[in-house]
């Protein structure tokens, strides 16, 4: 089991890093068109047509494609008051809960998602000033979102292995390195 989930944590950390990479480099599309509309307003008087609904298509992807990389490396807000004052099973029993109240949040938002991209995938849909489709940022956000939910459930299965063998070590958890890590009084 151990070794499975190894694996898993080593195909699904390239998805995930290449979804991080393919933001930075949208990030770094974004910033050029910025800079091409503040010049082209302001020295040529004529800014680049549809610009804000370029922006608009960008930022969902953009916002959304590093969540289940930055979950990976536990990165993302948790509140570890309590775990981190736990040993043992008592630790690993609080992280079971914590990932499976995420789990659960994620699964229903992805199902919401996935339903409003259908919607749309029916009914049309266009940005307002150049009509570029809403559909493809919709399944952007679906896709990420599922990343998540595989993320949070390869963890929640790591978790409950370590529920049953809480001095076993992990390749998921043992990264903590990698986390923002700050100290009360630094």
């Amino acid at each position: 089991m151990k070794r499975a989930i190894d694996i898993a944590d080593t195909v699904l950390g390239h998805v995930e890093k290449t979804a991080a990479l393919v933001a930075g480099l949208l990030i770094l599309a974004l910033m050029t068109l910025v800079c091409a509309e503040v010049l082209g307003r302001g020295l040529f008087n004529h800014p680049v047509h549809g610009s804000i609904d370029i922006v608009e298509q960008l930022m969902v992807a953009l916002v959304t494609m590093g969540i289940a990389y930055c979950q990976s490396h536990f990165g993302n807000v948790r509140m570890t008051l309590l775990s981190d004052r736990c040993r043992g099973r008592a630790k690993w029993l609080t992280e079971v809960i914590a990932l499976t109240v995420a789990l659960f949040v994620v699964v229903i938002l992805t199902k919401g998602s996935w339903l409003n991209l259908m919607r749309s995938w029916n009914n049309g849909g266009d940005t307002p000033e150049i009509g570029i489709p809403l559909w493809p940022g919709i399944a952007i956000v679906t896709g990420a979102l599922a990343l998540l939910g595989i993320r949070l459930a390869l963890q929640l299965t790591e978790a409950l292995r370590l529920l049953a063998k809480p001095q076993d070590s992990s390749p998921i958890f043992s990264h903590p390195v990698d986390a923002i890590e700050t100290s009360p009084y630094e």
